[in-house]
């Protein structure tokens, strides 16, 4: 938490600067107003995402794997019913499904992992990878094949917070996806509403992904029940995600 002063005309301006942006509370002098503006949003994503992963994490294991099972079952039903791999069909090319590993209490899509590659799907998993000299790591997809999957898991799949090396990576045989190929993502929700509003951790990593793909690309949120919400905290700017599987 960074911690800034700034006086200028009576008026003093608190700045506070979190990871993914400015917070600011403008205090002016002479009226003695305190004027929120991101902040505000800030503190009401905090406790939306503290309630949240609470009803999230207090649903049983048992039930949870259930659930992610038929989450898994409606996402490749999704996913082969639409349009992108009926035109791939046409010729002969594999769709591009991006996924992810789960942590946590998020639900499990290995299910619809091993559904993509019975399907024949090219299968993608993120990864925070670091060029070297850079300070701020970012999120990229990187191809797995069902032999490797093993592999990946203890490379980089079993540490979705750790920073890789982009070199590393690659020189271990992992190839990287540009946005642009891909043409699903199923996209790991913390909380969601039926307004297409959606928040995840704060990284702002679907956030930069999502308007890099291509507009005939299904972008799909994958969530349990409980993390719906009546409304989630949103700037105009936030890209929506209508459509969301959720069990």
């Amino acid at each position: 938490l960074d911690f800034a002063v700034r006086a200028a005309d009576h008026d003093f301006t608190f700045v506070f600067a979190f990871d993914n942006g400015n917070y600011a509370v403008d205090f002016a002098h002479q009226s003695h107003a305190l004027r929120f503006s991101r902040l505000e949003k800030f503190f009401d994503t905090r406790q939306t995402l503290r309630d949240v992963l609470a009803r999230r994490d207090a649903i049983p294991l048992e039930e949870r794997t259930r659930r992610s099972e038929t989450i898994c079952h409606a996402l490749a039903q999704l996913v082969a019913s639409s349009c992108v791999c009926d035109a791939y069909a046409a010729d002969s090319g594999a769709p591009v499904i991006a996924v992810y590993a789960a942590m946590r209490s998020e639900v499990n899509v290995d299910p619809f992992v091993s559904a993509a590659y019975a399907q024949g799907w090219v299968v993608c998993f993120p990864c925070m990878v670091l060029d070297d000299g850079e300070q701020r790591a970012c999120m990229e997809f990187y191809r797995v094949s069902p032999r490797r999957m093993a592999h990946a898991r203890e490379a980089f799949l079993s540490h979705p917070l750790r920073r890789f090396s982009r070199d590393a990576l690659e020189s271990e045989g992992y190839e990287p996806v540009n946005p642009h190929d891909l043409d699903v993502v199923a996209v790991p929700l913390v909380a969601f509403d039926d307004a297409g509003g959606r928040l995840g951790y704060g990284g702002g990593n679907y956030d930069r992904l999502l308007p890099r793909l291509r507009p005939d690309a299904l972008a799909v949120g994958v969530a349990f029940e409980e993390q719906r919400v009546e409304a989630v905290p949103r700037d105009p700017h936030d890209a929506l995600l209508p459509r969301v599987v959720r069990g």
